[in-house]
């Protein structure tokens, strides 16, 4: 048990290029979602090495509030998400993990 009162059992965030247009809709009981793509790349030390650090991750937004303002994201932004992880199931069947967003930062 932490000490502090931080939940943070699943608490991930990123820093990221938006690298595609973000599709929005709205569910059968009315929630706006929004998702698109961020790419990272960052240098990064392990073991007193570095290494490249490279990924492409896929973004879930979803209620009204957050949706509006993820209105003028597009290709190029640079953001940070913070949020949790959960895995989804694609069409072709296989698990992906998706970064559900809890907050929404641009970055100049």
């Amino acid at each position: 048990m932490l000490k502090s009162n931080l939940k943070v059992d699943n608490r991930f965030s990123l820093i990221g290029t938006v690298c595609q247009l973000p599709k929005r809709y709205k569910s059968p009981n009315g929630i706006e979602h929004c998702q698109f793509w961020l790419e990272h790349r960052s240098e990064q030390f392990e073991s007193g090495l570095s290494r490249q650090a490279w990924l492409k991750m896929p973004i879930q937004i979803s209620g009204n509030q957050l949706v509006e303002k993820t209105q003028s994201i597009t290709v190029g932004n640079q953001l940070l998400v913070v949020g949790f992880i959960t895995s989804h199931r694609t069409a072709n069947g296989l698990n992906q993990l998706v970064l559900h967003a809890e907050q929404i930062e641009f970055i100049d």
